[in-house]
């Protein structure tokens, strides 16, 4: 794996994998449902729970069984998942660059699906469920090579 930078490298050599122990769903809401897609995340506490408002849809990623749950349901767009929730533990700057570029081409190359969800702090991906071994393993192996300076 190639990394862009020395700062990406030494970033992925202290970078953890957090994997929510919980199948997620990512869902399409209308626009006009921002505010009760943001109190439907918000009750997903302390899981990972993420809103994007946008121009033409909100998207609400959630816990599989909090959504089931949720009065919005039956007001989706669109549903897809399940999916696992991998959070790098490690607090980001926000002027780094390339830090995602090397996991991005590392699960590509694995064959493994990713939709990523990045936060001030910390970036976040969203895998099929069916692919996290493999995207676990693919990871594991990039942290690996930072930390062996390769």
């Amino acid at each position: 794996m190639t990394f862009p930078n020395d700062r990406a490298r030494e970033l992925w050599a202290r970078t953890r994998v957090h994997v929510w122990p919980e199948p997620y769903v990512l869902v399409s809401l209308p626009v006009e449902l921002a505010v009760k897609a943001a109190a439907a995340a918000a009750r997903a506490r302390p899981a990972f729970a993420a809103t994007v408002l946008e121009r033409d849809e909100v998207s609400l990623t959630l816990p599989e069984t909090t959504w089931r749950s949720d009065p919005l349901r039956d007001r989706e767009r669109a549903e897809a998942g399940p999916f696992r929730v991998l959070s790098f533990d490690l607090d980001l700057d926000l002027d780094v660059c390339g830090y995602l570029a090397p996991a991005a081409a590392a699960l590509a190359a694995a064959e493994v699906p990713i939709v990523p969800q990045c936060a001030y702090l910390k970036d976040h991906l969203l895998v099929p469920a069916e692919k996290l071994d493999a995207a676990l393993a693919a990871l594991e192996a990039l942290i690996a090579e930072a930390r062996n300076g390769r």
